[in-house]
Parts: C-alpha cells; structure tokens; sequence
C-alpha cells in the first residue's frame, strides 16, 4: 500500500513539474493554461475580431499534428451566441467535414473563475487531411485519420473564447471514440487549471 502511494505521488508531482504555464491576452482578457512539457507555441495571429493561439508537441507541425491545443477568442457585437449554440455551429461544421462517422456527445454547462461555458467532444473517425500552407511549409494532402477533441467555449461580456485539445491516429470504428464522456477529464488534466480573468 505504501509503495502504491508513493508511485502515486510521484506520478502526480511528475505530470505537475512537466507542465508550465502558459499565459495569453485574448483582447486584453488574460487566460492561462498548463502547456505540457515538450509542447511549443506554433502559431499566435490576431485577425480582424478573432484572435488564436495553437500549440504543439515539439516534434509535430501545423501542417501534421498528432495532437494540438488551441485557444481562439471572438469580439460579439452583441451577447446573442451563447456557448452552447456556438459549440452547435462548430459541430455542424466539423461533421460536414468528416468522410467517416461523426460524433458530437455534449457534457452540459461548464465554468471558469465565475465565465459560465459549455463543453463537449467532437469525434470524426476519418477525417480528411488537407493541410493548407502554415508554417512557410507547402500545401500537402496526406492519409485520412482519426481525430477526437475536448471543445470547450466560454462567454464574457462582448467575448467568446473558444478552448479545444484534439488528438489524431489512425482510422478507428464509430464505436471505438478514444475521447468520451468517461475519460474526456483525464485527457484535459495536463492543461488544468484553465484561469480567466
């Protein structure tokens, strides 16, 4: 039993000094994160009234990702989207993209210091694999894979923030989703706690 303890806290205090934070200014709102060991900031632009920052694992690019972390925020005109008919919107379009089988499985009502939000996993189960030009690297089509995320959205006033981790590989069955419901929280643990202030 002891020894099971001590395996257990040497994990936890391993996962924690791995991690560092990661602080970002959405519109002057500032949101933190614990980016993973070993992962980089590979783009950050602010366009227009969106705002984005993506990450990934040293060895991966934009353009071929096995997993990604990205962190966008939207100016509103109004307060009229709420996060979950954003994420609504997401999804539609996510699954128009799918060639495989989707999947959408919503988790309910969310918060972050006091934002209320929503969140849900998206899964495709082949998805095409298009990689536009990022990075200054050549546009390229590669093999169709697999890809499930955690998707969670947040509303301040005139703001959403839009928090998504997917993972991509292989080609999998529409049963056999790697992210669900039951084990989304372990996937998302290296990134907690998420701040917004």
């Amino acid at each position: 039993m002891i020894r099971y303890i001590f395996s257990v806290l040497t994990l936890l205090v391993g996962v924690s000094a791995q991690a560092q934070t990661q602080a970002l200014s959405l519109f002057e709102v500032p949101f933190s994160f614990e980016l993973p060991q070993g992962w980089r900031l590979a783009e950050q632009e602010v366009r227009g009234d969106m705002t984005s920052a993506e990450f990934v694992p040293a060895t991966d690019s934009l353009n071929e990702w096995g997993a990604l972390i990205c962190v966008q925020s939207f100016r509103l005109a109004t307060n009229g989207t709420t996060p979950e008919e954003f994420l609504d919107g997401l999804a539609q379009q996510y699954q128009q993209s799918c060639q495989g089988d989707s999947s959408y499985e919503k988790l309910g009502e969310t918060q972050i210091d006091g934002q209320r939000g929503y969140h849900a996993i998206l899964a495709c189960s082949k998805m095409p694999a298009l990689h536009k030009s990022l990075e200054n690297q050549p546009s390229f089509v590669s093999e169709p894979a697999g890809e499930a995320g955690y998707y969670s959205v947040f509303q301040r006033p005139g703001q959403l923030m839009l928090l998504h981790k997917s993972m991509r590989m292989e080609v999998f069955s529409s049963g056999n989703v790697p992210v669900t419901p039951s084990n989304y929280q372990e996937f998302i643990a290296p990134m907690l706690p998420l701040r917004l202030q």
